[in-house]
């Protein structure tokens, strides 16, 4: 299983490797510790979420394996969450450091994994450690909220290792950890979804499984169809999975529909995003909370190139199977961990995540660093020039890293951030409105609540909130044109109804204001019965 070309490590060299994976992780991604919650889904997962507030319950126990709570379905997030409550209250450094011990315990399986299977040790390092210090990969670790993607790529590496260790000797007891390691997978995080395809491709390489000869053997076709058939329960549970997280996305109305030309446009903003996490990959700067979906980038020549692009590489990477192996193995682990996160099924109101990144860049951390020592590999003083470009750019990727994590040091500097360094950030000044609303800041709030509606003309929670800050200013009128318009942008939003039904009520016009009560009563009773309480209060007044 593994290569013979590297000379097998003696006892010492691979603890003191993956020790220096942990530590470099620890001490680059440290000052994550140091931050505070975040306004942007922090709260419904941690700060301001009832059920996790109280920490290990029983109740909070069976609440975590039924509710489909913003948008999703991970019972072992809730209950990691959960633990996190109990030991360190709502203390965001505790919070935090469990999000960094994860993601090192990761960067340290990752190593240990690689060297399992190709039996390289120094290439592996380097793999781990890109995958540790890569500045994509602080929105996966400093946001609170994404535990989710650490602690599901924890199972994601440890169904690996033992998928490793039930193909050296095949056999029922060595299959089940496989599958007890997957299924906790998707109960962090439905991402492991693909894993039976890259199980499918580690069989291609490292591990040699399938046949050398021709595949139109009677033979080599047993072999192929044992090695598919080890995968359709896995299949069948990742099938399950993704029937659930479409539920739950379906359920908190997260998923963009639209006619044909949506589908057109999200499948072509998919291609383009293949190419720009390339892109981000090899030049990590002006990376932020949130990209917005524009339509006017999704062009005919900008969809047009991306295919041609990804077709010419997959192309490449096909026809140097026999040779470099590893390209095939990286290329098709890139594009198939992206599938589900890529945008084909758009949701939310974003193009492309940062935070997306997280499994899928270790397929091409890994063609870069095999290729680069190949490459390197046969110049006379090829190590010693590995060695320095290897440090050189993680030190760089290090610098990057930590810079990246101090924007993320509280709300309104992560807010900020993402107005400075992505255009028409329409989600920026929304959150960025919210935070200076709170503080009493009604001008600035109301300008950045404009610029958001402006900028996104279609965004409820923009017009809701500008609605807001006219009221705090004593502008009731127009406060009920933007509560009008969030209305009509979306005639089934409850909580539009409840705040143009109070907004009519202030203003003296009981009979509007009742309107809006009856169309509540259809959509959110708790909401219908407030405002009409509201309405038997200030109608008579």
């Amino acid at each position: 299983m593994t290569n013979s070309a590297d000379t097998a490590p003696s006892r010492w060299r691979l603890p003191l490797a993956l020790f220096l994976v942990a530590g470099l992780t620890a001490a680059v991604c440290w000052p994550v510790v140091y931050n505070d919650f975040i306004s942007y889904d922090d709260t419904d997962y941690v700060t301001l979420n009832m059920m996790v507030r109280q920490g290990i319950t029983f109740k909070g126990f069976l609440w975590a394996f039924s509710a489909f709570h913003a948008g999703n379905w991970h019972p072992l997030t809730w209950l990691s969450h959960m633990l996190d409550v109990e030991l360190f209250a709502l203390k965001p450094m505790g919070h935090h450091a469990t999000n960094l011990l994860i993601h090192t315990v990761n960067s340290v399986l990752l190593c240990a994994l690689l060297h399992r299977v190709t039996g390289y040790l120094g290439k592996s390092v380097v793999v781990a450690l890109l995958f540790a210090v890569h500045p994509l990969h602080v929105e996966s670790v400093a946001w609170v909220a994404e535990r989710k993607d650490v602690l599901s790529t924890l199972f994601w590496f440890l169904t690996m290792w033992a998928y490793s260790e039930y193909a050296t000797k095949p056999s029922l007891k060595r299959y089940f950890p496989v599958a007890v390691f997957f299924a906790l997978g998707l109960l962090a995080k439905q991402m492991l979804v693909t894993l039976p395809l890259i199980l499918l491709l580690m069989d291609y390489w490292p591990l040699n499984r399938f046949p050398a000869g021709n595949i139109m053997d009677k033979e080599n076709r047993t072999i192929i169809k044992r090695l598919l058939m080890e995968k359709v329960p896995f299949i069948i549970m990742s099938a399950a999975a993704t029937l659930l997280t479409l539920g739950a996305q379906e359920s908190a109305r997260a998923i963009t529909h639209g006619d044909g030309q949506s589908v057109l446009l999200n499948a072509g903003n998919a291609c383009i995003s293949y190419i720009k996490y390339i892109l981000k990959m090899m030049w990590p700067t002006d990376l932020a909370l949130f990209y917005p979906f524009e339509t006017s980038a999704v062009t005919v020549v900008t969809v047009a190139g991306a295919i041609v692009l990804l077709l010419v590489l997959s192309g490449i990477v096909v026809t140097q199977g026999k040779s470099r192996p590893y390209l095939a193995f990286g290329w098709f682990w890139y594009l198939i961990t992206l599938l589900p996160v890529i945008g084909f099924i758009r949701i939310g109101g974003h193009s492309l995540a940062d935070r997306y990144t997280y499994i899928p860049m270790t397929g091409l951390f890994l063609i870069l660093v095999w290729g680069c020592a190949e490459t390197i590999g046969k110049l006379r003083k090829g190590l010693p020039v590995m060695a320095c470009v290897a440090v050189f750019v993680l030190s760089i990727l290090s610098v990057l890293t930590v810079k990246q994590i101090g924007y993320w040091e509280n709300s309104y500097t992560l807010y900020s951030h993402a107005l400075a360094v992505v255009e028409r950030n329409w989600m920026a000044h929304n959150n960025i409105g919210i935070l200076l609303a709170q503080q009493n800041r009604i001008g600035e709030a109301m300008n950045h609540f404009q610029e958001s509606v402006r900028i996104n003309p279609k965004g409820i929670e923009g017009f809701r909130n500008l609605g807001n800050v006219y009221q705090m200013a004593g502008n009731n009128n127009a406060a009920i044109v933007a509560f009008n318009e969030a209305v009509r942008i979306k005639p089934d939003d409850a909580e539009s109804h409840y705040r143009l039904g109070y907004a009519y009520l202030l203003s003296g016009n009981s009979g509007l204001a009742f309107r809006e009560y009856e169309k509540l009563q259809h959509l959110d009773e708790l909401r219908a019965k407030a405002l009409f309480e509201s309405i038997k209060i200030l109608g008579n007044r």
